[in-house]
């Protein structure tokens, strides 16, 4: 065959559209992969910290209706405890687990209101926030 026929039958069939549409389809398939390379450090790094920005979208949702609760929930002998148990927390660091917190206070004596009761009320009352996984901080509204 000769080459004008075959390049007559090329246009004849679209086959210089089909080729058109295949270059465009892979060189955008290389640009999306190129930028997905190039952004694959904050990717990892969301999903190394999933459980702070699950946090942070729960906390943008839930708004100020939550504080105006936490306030009303807030007692005078709340914040009495609240100011004992966080006199503990610098021998357990920044950051601390909630056993670690019940175990020694149980550790130093502080049986009545049970501990577990006690972290469960700063919990719920919102004294305690979780920082990554297990580890949790005072606020900083917490009693001083």
């Amino acid at each position: 065959m000769q080459i004008a026929t075959l390049i007559e039958q090329v246009s004849a069939h679209n086959g210089w559209n089909m080729a058109l549409a295949g270059i465009i389809i892979v060189f955008s398939c290389l640009v999306i992969l190129a930028l997905a390379i190039s952004r694959i450090h904050k990717i990892l790094e969301i999903l190394e910290n999933r459980d702070q920005l699950r946090l942070n979208i729960r906390q943008f949702f839930m708004g100020r209706e939550k504080e105006k609760q936490v306030a009303s929930l807030l007692t005078p002998t709340l914040e009495l405890e609240a100011a004992r148990y966080k006199r503990l927390t610098p021998f357990l660091g920044e950051s601390f687990s909630l056993k670690g917190l019940i175990r020694f206070a149980e550790g130093r004596g502080i049986t009545n209101p049970p501990p577990e009761k006690m972290v469960r009320q700063f919990l719920e009352v919102g004294l305690l926030k979780k920082e990554v996984r297990n580890l949790f901080t005072w606020e900083e509204s917490a009693a001083k």
